[in-house]
């Protein structure tokens, strides 16, 4: 088997089944299985699943371990030698995973690559990151960056400052679409993808390990997939998520300075972040 498709799925059920049905239609040339892990859902049984889509992999998982433990119960239960990590509320536009895997295997020093993600309207989401460092949090209070090139600005900030229409190495990506091989997995520090957080910025944590172990990261536009990103959330469960995601980032960031650096980080990350999100909720009354 060369290549494990990894997806979770926790009360979307036709979210899914698109999911599913684009990598059916779409992926040519690649030796695949499609593992569906069931994150203990509510909304109707699993077993639907293998009556529309009989060839899957599926998993029933009696508790929700969150995107973390999914992902690791399927990892488990898959056999290819590369995985792809892919969300179930993507489609595929293209035959993204055949780009990315045959990227992956002709650049051994590239641990991770990803694809450009667009919304349904076809807006791209910005993915590629870097890690939020003192330096790059002032960057964007102070924008002296604008001083320079466009191509090392964007290089520099990436996030909505990069375009997302060249291929670039990066620091972290979205856990939405995410290809590497399997024997990485084995020199992690749990030897599983770390599991220090259910949910929302695992995906920073994951390519700071890969990034430790001196893996590139690589974001490649010419493999397309659509996400939905958010679709089925209200605006209150919105607001939740995004104040864990802030709360893990700067946990996550105590890696990076692990002295009192980090302290000066919370301070201006916090304080920037929360803005943010006070204005998100006046902005949706």
């Amino acid at each position: 088997m060369e290549l494990s498709i990894i997806i979770i799925n926790y009360n979307t059920f036709e979210l899914t089944c698109r999911c599913i049905a684009s990598i059916e239609k779409t992926l040519q040339d690649v030796d695949y299985e499609i593992v569906l892990v069931d994150n203990a859902s509510k909304e109707r049984n699993p077993l639907d699943f293998k009556t529309k889509f009989p060839n899957i992999n599926l998993v029933i998982n009696k508790e929700n371990t969150g995107f973390t433990g999914g992902n690791n119960l399927g990892i488990e239960h898959s056999k290819g030698q590369y995985l792809l990590l892919l969300n179930s509320d993507t489609e595929l536009i293209n035959n993204a995973p055949k780009i990315t895997l045959d990227y992956l295997k002709s650049h051994p020093d590239t641990g991770m690559t990803t694809a450009q993600l667009t919304y349904p309207n076809g807006k791209i989401q910005h993915t590629t990151r870097r890690f939020r460092t003192i330096s790059w949090e002032l960057l964007e209070i102070f924008p002296i960056y604008k001083l320079l090139p466009k191509p090392k600005r964007e290089h520099l900030m990436l996030h909505h400052y990069f375009d997302h229409q060249s291929p670039m190495d990066c620091d972290w990506v979205w856990g939405a679409y995410m290809m590497f091989n399997r024997d990485i997995i084995k020199n992690l520090p749990q030897k599983i993808l770390s599991d220090d957080f259910f949910m929302y910025c695992e995906d920073a944590l994951w390519c700071w390990d890969f990034k430790q172990l001196g893996y590139k990261i690589h974001f490649m536009p010419n493999a397309k997939v659509m996400h939905v990103h958010r679709g089925s959330v209200s605006k209150d469960k919105w607001i939740q998520i995004k104040t864990t995601s802030i709360k893990n980032h700067a946990l996550f960031m105590k890696k990076y300075y692990p002295d009192l650096r980090w302290y000066l980080f919370a301070v201006i990350y916090f304080s920037k972040q929360y803005t943010k999100l006070a204005i998100d909720k006046l902005l949706m009354k």
